[in-house]
């Protein structure tokens, strides 16, 4: 499984699924010049910000179990990737939402929010381009 999994996946159709062109010598993707509304973020996965203060200040979870954060590398780092995917995940809605109109996912309450419309027609309209 090894050497088919990763070895042979086929480029030519992963890049245009990830929004790439299909030339292979461009790595410009228009998603990700969008601006992510930092409040618009922040309601993904919520509670990944108090954790990431609590593990830089390195403070007690609870208190009634005196389990303190140990920061170490792998705590730092699935963090850090929890904070990036949220920010991927936003850049990436619309054109999933295009493909799955139905998806349960698409009527949480985030992408009914205020702050979510603006950055929706910007989409929208760099789509147009």
């Amino acid at each position: 499984m090894n050497g088919e999994y990763l070895t042979s996946t086929p480029r030519e159709m992963m890049r245009p699924m990830a929004g790439f062109l299909t030339d292979g010598r461009s790595f410009y993707n228009a998603r990700a010049v969008l601006d992510r509304s930092t409040s618009l973020c922040k309601k993904l996965f919520p509670a990944i910000d108090e954790r990431h203060d609590r593990l830089a200040a390195k403070k007690k979870l609870s208190p009634e179990y005196n389990n303190f954060i140990q920061p170490t590398v792998a705590a730092n780092a699935l963090v850090q990737m929890i904070m990036m995917l949220r920010k991927t995940f936003m850049q990436d809605s619309m054109p999933k939402i295009k493909l799955r109109r139905c998806h349960p996912i698409w009527q949480l309450s985030i992408f009914s929010d205020p702050a979510y419309l603006p950055f929706k027609r910007k989409s929208c309209v760099r789509d147009l381009l």
